[in-house]
């Protein structure tokens, strides 16, 4: 690898290379081998053939590709192997900030139909979400809850066991999406539909279910999911 193509593949940081051998390089090659305890480990890690390595080692032009999956392989900084030149551990974060999380309120049932029975305080626990995710989406903690699926009315949509966060500040109904709706003392997750003469389709997705017809007006809005979490 010449030094003009190493300052191309890195981009910006072309001076870093200035004093940037060859041999230089190929030594760092040769210590991610020790780092992965021989050659074979450490083409296998990357996703690279072995002969190809050979030849980088003999001072062949690894592509960025190679050049990223050896780093990454090797547990160092991309500007590391390729300049020689800034931190070569790659700084792994082991701590957040105090506020780095929000709690949000968990609603939990056990009714099935994909309802909530009784959601009072007495039945809140929380789960933590990341600020930064919130903030991200324009979303306001302070309005949003969350609740777990149970029974199988919006399947395939929702399964039992998933975790729907809930923005209460939208209240006013879209076509087609998802909103929960307090029923009594209950919460019901439900796809709407706007109709004529003010009615609104309450429907489940899971075809099994027949769709409710329900006035505009006799809806009591909890908020509008957002976001869903499920195991795979």
């Amino acid at each position: 690898m010449t030094k003009a193509d190493k300052a191309v593949i890195y981009g910006g940081n072309a001076g870093a290379s200035a004093h940037d051998t060859d041999d230089d390089f190929i030594a760092r090659l040769r210590l991610l081998v020790e780092r992965a305890g021989n050659a074979s480990a450490l083409v296998r890690q990357a996703g690279i053939s072995s002969s190809g390595f050979q030849k980088y080692l003999g001072g062949a032009e690894p592509s960025r590709r190679v050049l990223m999956a050896l780093a990454e392989a090797g547990g160092v900084t991309l500007e590391w192997l390729i300049t020689g030149h800034g931190a070569m551990e790659v700084t792994v974060r082991d701590s957040w900030p105090e506020n780095h999380l929000t709690l949000l309120p968990l609603y939990r049932g056990d009714d099935a139909d994909c309802t909530v029975p009784q959601a009072t305080p007495e039945k809140l626990v929380q789960l933590a979400f990341c600020q930064e995710w919130l903030a991200r989406h324009g979303y306001d903690p302070a309005h949003l809850a969350t609740m777990r699926v149970e029974g199988n009315a919006m399947s395939p949509t929702f399964r039992a066991g998933d975790t729907l966060v809930v923005d209460r500040q939208a209240a006013s109904p879209a076509d087609g999406e998802v909103y929960v709706l307090r029923d009594g003392s209950d919460l019901l997750i439900k796809r709407l539909q706007r109709q004529l003469g003010g009615m609104v389709s309450l429907i489940s997705d899971n075809a099994q279910y027949t769709p409710i017809q329900a006035p505009l007006e006799s809806l009591d809005i909890v908020g509008r999911v957002i976001w869903r979490g499920a195991l795979l």
